[in-house]
């Protein structure tokens, strides 16, 4: 029982998990997807930045708040005794009462910065070092936030009534306090929650956004689809879809791709037809030659040996349109591989045209080698003498009598160069185009007279191109032909072989 191996098990399943959720690579998901991240981000980190700063904004107003406080009992101890004797019921009432309206813990330090009240009384009599009291003491009024204790601390600083406020001196005591900041963090958390449930509405319309403009901004690709999958004859009108430069840039591709399918399917249709034409002609001749000889049960030997050598004829026609379209099909498939191989081109054209010699001597036509160098290439000695060998007959077929064929051999340090010129009949300009076509005949008046299936320049070229070459035609009506061959000395294969 066959079992698929490893690499083909998972390519399978990954083509079949792809099939079943083929919607996750869709592009409206991803248009969704994206808005919502984008929208979902911003609505969070807008939330946060609103929240901060009101976190901010009632500390600040707290701290003011308390601060100015401060500075009223600053300006009533610095003008009294309070600090040589605390049992000043007044301003210690007054602490204890702002103490508790605020919920913090306020301390007075004297000119040492020795505790000398203390709300909490815990600390009376110790000395205070911490940082913002020192800062206080040197004139400065300090408010900080502690994250982690959740309280405000300030410091300000206390003078006496008979110092110069404008001078630079130190302070006669500070006050300290450790304010409660809960109550503004409860009430801002309060507000989160409330904002929490506005992001969460504010998600839902972001959803119902995200799902409308994905759909519009995905639209036009659905109008392409269905325009493309509406063409049912490459006869239909154009596609036109504008809404984007994107979905216009794909329109206009499968135009241009259904123009060139178009002239692909006309050529298609034109070689089918020309290749029934070709392979019916040769059949009609041997039907009718068949049929004369049935017609003439009493005809002599001579005529039936006539007309036999009529009928191999037609038949071996019939054989090289068949050889020459299964050499095309392999050449189009990419299964005409060369069997590349060091040749002596000088000897393979002496060779070839020692055999087209009698072909030559009967039309009356000379065929002249010019070798300028010795040449050595690495070629498919076999299909190039095909090519070659078609170029030089067709020389001789459509030539003048008398008239010659020349064939010119050069080379360079990468390329050779083969010239095959004849003084035919030439080409017209217009048909110059044409003559690589498959079954193109450009002198259709002789087609019948002259034997050939139209295959030979179209093999000839294709057999040059695998051959990473290049051909080109010069001719000129009533003074003959030109073909120019130039192939690479040294062939290099690759993946794209036979490529026009």
């Amino acid at each position: 029982m066959y079992r698929p191996n490893g690499d083909q098990a998972t390519s399978t399943k990954g083509k079949s998990f792809l099939l079943k959720y083929k919607f996750l690579r869709s592009f409206r998901l991803r248009i969704f997807l994206i808005i919502m991240l984008i929208g979902m981000c911003s609505l969070v980190i807008m939330r946060r930045g609103l929240l901060a700063n009101e976190r901010n904004a009632a500390i600040d107003q707290r701290s003011s708040s308390v601060m100015s406080m401060m500075r009223i009992l600053s300006n009533r101890i610095g003008s009294s005794f309070f600090l040589e004797d605390i049992s000043d019921g007044e301003i210690s009432g007054d602490l204890e009462l702002l103490a508790e309206v605020y919920n913090a813990r306020f301390i007075v330090t004297d000119s040492e910065l020795r505790i000398v009240f203390d709300t909490a009384d815990v600390d009376t009599g110790k000395y205070l070092l911490a940082g913002n009291a020192i800062s206080a003491f040197r004139g400065k009024s300090v408010s900080e936030f502690d994250k982690e204790e959740g309280v405000i601390e300030i410091a300000v600083p206390v003078y006496s009534s008979s110092v110069d406020l404008d001078a630079e001196k130190s302070a006669n005591a500070v006050i300290l306090a450790e304010v409660s900041a809960k109550p503004v963090l409860n009430a801002v958390e309060q507000k989160s929650e409330r904002s929490l449930l506005i992001e969460l509405l504010a998600a839902v319309i972001l959803l119902g956004v995200a799902l409308i403009v994905s759909n519009i901004v995905v639209r036009p690709f659905d109008r392409v689809t269905r325009a493309i999958r509406g063409v049912v004859s490459y006869e239909d009108s154009e596609l036109v879809v504008s809404d984007y430069m994107e979905t216009e840039e794909i329109v206009d591709a499968f135009n241009d791709l259904r123009t060139r399918m178009k002239a692909v399917d006309e050529s298609r249709q034109e070689f089918v037809s020309n290749v029934s034409h070709e392979l019916k002609t040769p059949m009609a001749s041997v039907k009718v030659l068949a049929d004369s000889i049935n017609m003439m049960p009493d005809a002599p030997i001579e005529m039936y040996k006539d007309f036999m050598q009529d009928i191999s004829a037609e038949i071996d026609r019939e054989n090289a349109i068949i050889s020459n379209l299964l050499s095309l099909v392999k050449m189009d498939k990419g299964a005409g591989a060369l069997d590349v191989q060091k040749c002596d081109i000088n000897l393979m054209l002496e060779n070839l045209i020692k055999r087209l010699g009698p072909l030559a001597k009967k039309s009356e036509v000379d065929i002249i080698l010019e070798s300028m160098r010795n040449v050595t290439a690495d070629v498919d000695e076999l299909k190039l003498a095909s090519a070659i060998t078609n170029l030089i007959e067709n020389g001789i077929k459509y030539n003048k009598k008398p008239g010659w064929v020349k064939a010119h051999l050069d080379a360079d340090h990468r390329f050779f160069t083969l010239t095959i010129s004849d003084s035919g009949i030439g080409i017209p300009k217009e048909e110059q185009a044409h003559i690589f076509e498959r079954f193109y005949r450009v002198d259709k008046s002789h087609s019948k007279e002259i034997s050939g299936s139209g295959l030979g320049l179209s093999i000839a070229r294709r057999t040059i191109l695998l051959h990473r070459g290049s051909i080109k035609v010069d001719s000129e009506p009533g003074e003959g032909t030109t073909f120019t061959i130039r192939i690479p000395l040294s062939y290099i294969a690759d993946n794209t072989s036979g490529a026009d």
